[in-house]
């Protein structure tokens, strides 16, 4: 059965009781910890691959054009808040190809579902030119966007380039193999839903460094 949802947990560091309790924090110092910091953004994984694909209430109301309209709207009224209270800095990375995990290419033996990966593309277009025009709507604001869905789709594709021997097939968990593999790192991906620490390892690096450059 599936637990049901009774709270969340809140935490807020540097809080307290007495009103001016926060005014002990030094306000400018903060201020200026937030605009110089790079907000990375990633979103919009879990609602192409689990919420639109599964959710009628998604999926027989919103095309697919539609859908990915609301989540660029979404990120630029998220990326907008954070604005308001004081980020200038964001890099936001796009979907993985999601046509591509484990949960999707198992169910044509391995091989990446077009369909899903078509979508996260669409969804990728869009937002990178919405994070483009953001430079212009948000003064004083810097964005770029960060493209997730080709180094990961080059691993699944050309796995024993970069040292990999299983490009589709989890380490973890399966119904039918619940142990998890001897070595991860032969694996592009840990379980059915997520790169493995080698796979991100492999392309991290120039990711950083894109963001490195951008903001310097």
């Amino acid at each position: 059965s599936i637990p049901s949802i009774t709270g969340v947990s809140f935490a807020s560091g540097g809080s307290g009781l007495d009103p001016i309790t926060q005014l002990i924090i030094d306000e400018e110092k903060t201020r200026s910890i937030v605009s110089n910091a790079v907000f990375v953004i990633s979103a919009g994984n879990n609602d192409i691959a689990i919420t639109y694909s599964s959710n009628p209430a998604r999926n027989t109301r919103y095309a697919v054009f539609s859908y990915t309209n609301m989540m660029v709207s979404w990120t630029q009224s998220f990326m907008t808040e954070l604005y308001d209270l004081g980020a200038r800095k964001f890099a936001v990375m796009g979907t993985l190809p999601l046509g591509c995990l484990p949960g999707a290419s198992n169910a044509l033996g391995g091989v990446c579902l077009e369909p899903t990966n078509a979508v996260a593309r669409l969804f990728n277009r869009k937002l990178a030119t919405e994070v483009n025009n953001l430079n212009s709507m948000l003064p004083g604001s810097r964005s770029i966007y960060v493209d997730m869905y080709s180094p990961l789709f080059e691993l699944v594709k050309n796995p024993l380039r970069y040292g990999f021997t299983s490009p589709t097939r989890p380490c973890c968990c399966s119904p039918a193999a619940p142990v998890p593999c001897m070595d991860a790192s032969r694996h592009v991906f840990w379980d059915i839903g997520h790169p493995s620490e080698k796979a991100y390892q492999t392309i991290i690096p120039p990711i950083i460094q894109q963001i490195q450059q951008s903001f310097a």
